[in-house]
């Protein structure tokens, strides 16, 4: 994959690249749901400047659709009560983009396969 122009920082950009492929095996694997795939997945795509790519379009459109919602760490601060309501609205989202968000995560897995060969070969 070339480096996007722009990018200064190689070394950080092909990090960015790994937690690319990390995020999209975790929702692949059930480590991570849709919406928190989404919110890593957006910020990766700004640090490595592929936001206008597809795949990364998708999630930005699931992210903006669901970015009220409580997913992650934040959920620690949020009252039970108020956490069950919300996660009525966090499964009907994921359910709702999960043919969709299978199907960008599993084409980010083999695009971005590349970064763990390269760094296999310098460890």
């Amino acid at each position: 994959m070339k480096i996007p122009e722009g990018i200064r920082n190689e070394a950080l950009w092909r990090k960015h690249c790994r937690k690319i492929h990390a995020r999209a095996k975790d929702l692949l694997e059930g480590r991570l749901g849709i919406v928190e795939t989404a919110r890593a997945i957006c910020l990766l795509a700004i640090w490595t400047r592929v936001e206008s790519e597809p795949e990364f379009q998708l999630f930005s459109a699931i992210d903006r659709e669901t970015c009220y919602l409580p997913v992650g760490a934040v959920r620690a601060y949020w009252m039970p009560e108020v956490l069950a309501r919300e996660d009525v609205l966090i499964e009907a989202a994921e359910n709702r983009w999960r043919d969709q968000a299978i199907a960008a995560a599993e084409a980010l897995v083999e695009r971005y396969k590349w970064a763990l060969k390269r760094m296999a070969r310098k460890g």
